[in-house]
Order: structure tokens, then C-alpha cells, then sequence
């Protein structure tokens, strides 16, 4: 059997481990893979900036199967990337002769579990994965690995053509592992890039931040920055320390020495906060939030009687991140309370106010999703913007330092983490209608699980809180409003125009949608066009239809739908272009949990070999 794998990130790798541990009794299995960076794919390539941090904690990250896997699969153990670092990495590395090698030796000595390294480091953990599950290959299996991009993959009877500019391999099954990719540019940010060519400006569209020409960004000129969330922490980190600037700590705080390399940077967002802080890491091999209002038996029996809505699943979630909250809270501030009885009560009365009041919590320390959800309206009279964001990013420094397990604000936070399957139950048992599914989950949920669960390690608030205080960074007072005038690009806050900053420099600080149907990536054209695939969407009460952007593929096992919307056997593609189908496809696999993508890694195998 010959197997084409086109991707060579953590999903590709996932994907080769779960065939080489499937095929055991497969008498001849060719595996080609394909990737134009090799081993780890393009986010996570060993040769870019090593201040570009992975925003999960080493001892939370891995490539390998473990007891949780919930799917058929054989099992696999190995080391966790914290394991890794400390066990298997450095010689590694030494055989490697990376420029960055000296780096990445310092970097295994020092991190401890809890700490975040390079994206570059995570990199040569996959190259590593990439070698070593060849010593888990039978004599009958082998791999292949073409740096080199896959332009088209044709049906031939039952076989597939996959093609390069160098290569045609014809495969008996082919799958699709690829990450975030550039779309054709439409509406505002065309009209963006248009007048930047027109008048000489820089305009940078969403991508990631490494492979941004930011050495067109010239010192102390003014600089737009659209976005609060991961990628802008990026863009700041290359744009400050990566130009000289430094750090020294100062009575508990950063302070940020600049090198005169930076330009001014302007930054907004729609909501206008930078995302919270990523909470110390306390949680150990496998510890999860338990559910209480969303345990297994409540989602199954929902199923069963399809009759929760959309509103009611997610006041039922909400209802957990409070009960996460308070049940921090009782031990950090009410230690006298009898906490068997507060959580009985919770879980009676669905978290109402009056259980609050029974058990003599403080109405300063109630969670207020209101305030969560609009930061902005805790804003007193007559104090400045600047003032309030600064003192908001040291509050919210300060929460996440006690900890996702000890502190109450960061365990509430973390808790959004562990409920995300129970979220993805909904979704892949179609028990939200359509509308529901883009009102509620793409359209609210969404953004503000992104802005309240998957922000920037802590040292990253506390820059930019250094950074605003030395008058590098000025967040706007508001939505981020951008207008072209006088050969210039125009910012201003939505409601106050008047305030408003000229700049030639404009970054959309943010990746790129999953929008199939506007990808710049040949292959994902070219599946399109001859009908191999198809793009997943809603169908509104209204009578609308809304693409979700996703290629569609069966929920089962991740086998495309052509365009005449019957299954491709033997063509696979999972992870990333499936977001809008499926949800959160970029997380990484975390040990001791049942991980999403390895699971699905495994259905495709399963489904290839059964």
C-alpha cells in the first residue's frame, strides 16, 4: 500500500505515527511524505527568531499516543516535550548543527516543566518525532520525505496522482495535514493592500508574524497595529527586544530600555483589550477541570432527546468556568466555609446569586461575565485610557501568577481549556441548528473563549504593560477604526474620531481564516476545481447560506466530499482546513487527556487499515 502524507507539521507527523503503528500486519506500506520545511512544516521552523514562544507549557505538549486515547488505536508512549528536552534533546541537537544549536542546548538546561520555549526548539522536537518513529517501522514499511510543495492530487480509478513541480507519486490513499495558509485578499484589506501599492505604503495582511517583512517597518515612524491577540504579542517581540530593547526588573515590575530601532507603534482591536495572560501553569500529567453541569451522562442524554439549545449549553458552560471560580475562591478567601455544601447548592440552583449570598461571599468577589466579556466599562470618570490599561495588565498579571490551580481568576480562565471537548460533542453530533451554530459558537463563543483561554504567556503582558509605560506601545481607546486619507493610512477609536494617528506602516496582526474558497494554496484550488473538494456550509432560517470556510469531510473519519457530495475514499484531510466544521483544530496535543487531532490521526488510520 503506498500512502502520501502532504504537511510535515505536527498533524503530518501525527498522522505518519498513527500508520506506522497501524500497519504492523501489512504485508508492504511507502509512505511519502511532503513538506517544503522539512519535518515540523513552516510555523515551526528551527531557523527562525527563538524569542518566538510557543504559548503551551513544555510539560503540556506531545506527539505521542498515551492510555487516554479514547479511539482503537495501539498505543505508543513516548516523551513529552519536556520529557524530550531534558532526556533526549541535546545530543540530538549536537547532531543537528543547527546556527541555533548553542540556543536550543541553553534552552533544554534551562526550562523546567512549566515553562514556555521556542517555537523553533518545538521544531527540532518534531524532527526528532520524525526519526524516531522510524525505528517503530516493520521491514515491510518505509518513508520517504520530499521537500517540496504539493501542487495537485488527481483521481485515477482508484488511485491518487500527487504531483510537485519535481515529483509525481501515485498513492493508494493521500492525507491532507495542512496548516494555516494565505487567501486572496477581498472587501477592506484589498482596498488596503490596493491604495498601500498605490502610495508606497507597507501594508502586511494577516500571517504569521515570522514571515512578515518587517524590516520594512523603519525606527521611530509610526506603526498600525490591527489586533490584540497571540500574533500581536509576536509582532511586538520583533519589533522591540528582537531590535535591541531590553528589559530590567524594577520594584516587581518590567522596565523596557529601548534601543531607538523601534518605531511607534499604535495598536487597537475590535474589542480593544489585549487577551489575558496565560495563568501559571499548577496542573500535573492529565489534571483537568471535571465537569459538573456537562458531565458525559447530561451530553449523551442531550443527544438522545435533542433538547438543549444553544443558549442553555452555553449557560451550562458558563455555569462551569463560575463553579471552577468560586470553588478557587472558597479555599484562597473562605476557608471556613463547607465547601460540600457550596457545591451541592451550586449545582442545585445552577450557580444563582442567592447560594452566593447563603455562603457570605463578598459581591466585589461574585464573577461578572458582563465585565469579562467589556473590560472597558470599568473605566471611572476622568481617568485616562492609558491609565486604566495599565493598571487592568498588572491586575491581570498579578491573577495569573497565583496560579491555574491556587489562583481563582486563572483557574476559571484554564477551565475553558478542559471544557473544550464537551463543546466539540455539540458540534459533531449536530445538536446546535445552523443558526445557532454561527450565532452562538463562531459568532460570541468563539472570540471570547480566544480572548479569555488562549492569550500570550505571562511574561508577554508584563512587556507590553513595560512597553506602554515607556511610550513604545499605545493601545486606542476603543474599536480600531482604519481609514485612507492623504496618502496615509488613518486610526482612530470608533467613538472618538477625533483622536486619531496618521501612519505609511499597517499590520493585520492576526493569522488568516480558514477560507478555503479564497486560499492561495495551489492544491487547495485545485482539489476545488475538479471537485475533490467542497466547501462546508450553514443553512440560515433566513434561507442565507454561510460557508464556514471548512473543506468539508465526513465526521467520522476525515475522508472528503467531493463536490457531488459523496465521500473521496482514501482522501483525508484533518486539522486546520477543517475549522468551521470542526473547532480549535490548531491546539496542541496535551499528554494525558485524549487529545482532539491525535484522535483523529487515529480514525484516519483506523479507516485506512480496517
Amino acid at each position: 500500500m503506498k500512502i502520501a502524507i502532504v504537511g510535515g507539521g505536527p498533524r503530518g507527523l501525527s498522522a505518519l505515527e498513527r500508520i506506522i503503528e497501524w500497519s504492523r500486519d501489512e504485508q508492504v506500506v511507502q509512505i511519502t511524505m511532503f513538506d517544503p520545511y522539512g519535518p515540523g512544516g513552516k510555523v515551526w521552523r528551527i531557523d527562525q527568531s527563538t524569542s518566538l514562544l510557543m504559548n503551551s507549557v513544555v510539560s503540556h505538549v506531545t506527539l505521542f499516543t498515551d492510555e487516554t486515547l479514547s479511539t482503537a488505536g495501539p498505543i505508543a508512549k513516548g516523551p513529552n516535550l519536556f520529557e524530550w528536552l531534558k532526556q533526549e534533546a541535546i545530543p540530538f541537537i549536537r547532531k543537528l548543527n543547527s546556527e541555533n544549536s548553542a540556543f536550543f542546548i541553553e534552552e533544554c538546561e534551562r526550562l523546567g516543566p512549566n515553562d514556555h520555549c521556542s517555537r523553533a526548539l518545538y521544531g527540532v522536537y518534531q524532527q526528532w518525532f520524525y526519526e524516531y518513529v522510524q525505528t517503530r517501522m516493520t521491514e515491510q514499511t518505509s518513508v520517504k520525505f520530499f521537500k517540496d510543495t504539493v501542487r495537485a492530487v488527481r483521481r485515477e480509478g482508484e488511485l491518487f496522482q500527487v504531483y510537485t513541480k519535481a515529483v509525481e507519486t501515485t498513492a493508494d490513499k493521500v492525507i491532507l495535514a495542512l496548516g494555516h495558509q494565505e487567501n486572496e485578499l477581498t472587501g477592506e484589506m484589498n482596498n488596503l493592500a490596493a491604495y498601500a501599492s498605490e502610495h508606497r505604503l507597507y501594508y502586511s495582511a494577516p500571517k504569521n508574524a515570522a514571515d512578515a517583512h518587517l524590516e520594512a517597518v523603519k525606527e521611530q515612524k509610526p506603526l498600525l497595529i490591527r489586533g490584540l491577540g497571540l500574533a500581536f504579542f509576536d509582532y511586538l517581540t520583533l519589533l522591540t527586544s528582537d531590535r535591541g530593547g531590553t528589559y530590567t526588573e524594577k520594584s516587581g515590575k518590567l522596565v523596557y530600555h529601548p534601543s531607538g530601532k523601534e518605531p511607534k507603534i499604535i495598536a487597537g482591536a475590535r474589542r480593544g483589550i489585549p487577551y489575558h495572560a496565560r495563568g501559571l501553569n499548577q496542573k500535573g500529567y492529565g489534571e483537568e477541570y471535571r465537569p459538573r453541569f456537562l458531565k458525559e451522562k447530561s451530553l449523551n442524554r442531550f443527544k438522545r432527546k435533542q433538547n438543549l439549545s444553544a443558549e442553555q449549553f452555553f449557560f451550562l458552560l458558563k455555569k462551569e468556568v463560575e463553579f471552577a471560580y468560586y470553588s478557587v475562591l472558597l479555599k484562597e478567601h473562605y476557608p471556613k466555609v463547607n465547601r460540600s455544601k457550596f457545591t451541592d447548592d451550586f449545582i442545585r440552583t445552577k450557580g444563582h446569586e442567592t447560594v452566593l449570598q447563603k455562603f457570605g461571599i463578598k459581591e466585589e468577589e461574585w464573577w461578572d461575565w458582563s465585565f469579562l466579556e467589556q473590560p472597558k466599562q470599568a473605566i471611572k470618570k476622568k481617568e485616562s485610557f492609558k491609565k486604566f490599561i495599565q493598571d487592568y495588565l498588572l491586575w491581570d498579571i498579578e491573577a495569573a501568577k497565583k496560579g491555574n490551580v491556587f489562583g481563582p481568576f486563572a483557574a476559571a480562565l484554564d477551565s475553558l481549556k478542559d471544557l473544550r471537548d464537551e463543546v466539540r460533542f455539540m458540534l459533531d453530533h449536530d445538536l446546535f441548528t445552523d443558526d445557532e451554530t454561527k450565532e452562538w459558537l463562531w459568532d460570541w463563543f468563539t472570540p471570547l473563549n480566544a480572548f479569555l483561554s488562549i492569550g500570550p504567556p505571562l511574561e508577554r503582558i508584563a512587556e507590553l504593560e513595560a512597553l506602554i509605560e515607556a511610550g513604545i506601545v499605545n493601545i486606542l481607546a476603543g474599536e480600531m477604526q482604519i481609514e485612507m486619507r492623504n496618502e496615509t493610512f488613518i486610526a482612530f477609536p470608533k467613538d472618538d474620531p477625533e483622536n486619531e494617528y496618521a501612519a505609511h506602516f499597517l499590520i493585520e496582526a492576526r493569522l488568516p481564516k480558514t477560507e478555503n474558497q479564497l486560499s492561495l494554496n495551489l492544491l487547495v484550488q485545485q482539489l476545488l476545481k475538479d471537485g475533490l473538494g467542497t466547501i462546508h456550509y450553514l443553512t440560515l432560517s433566513s434561507g442565507d447560506i454561510s460557508p464556514t470556510g471548512a473543506l468539508l469531510v465526513d465526521k467520522r473519519n476525515s475522508q472528503m466530499i467531493g463536490a457531488d457530495k459523496k465521500v473521496i475514499n482514501g482522501l483525508f484531510c484533518y486539522g486546520i482546513p477543517t475549522e468551521g466544521l470542526h473547532w480549535l483544530t490548531a491546539a496542541t496535543a496535551r499528554p494525558g487527556t485524549d487529545p482532539w487531532n491525535l484522535r483523529e490521526a487515529d480514525r484516519i488510520a483506523e479507516t485506512i487499515f480496517n
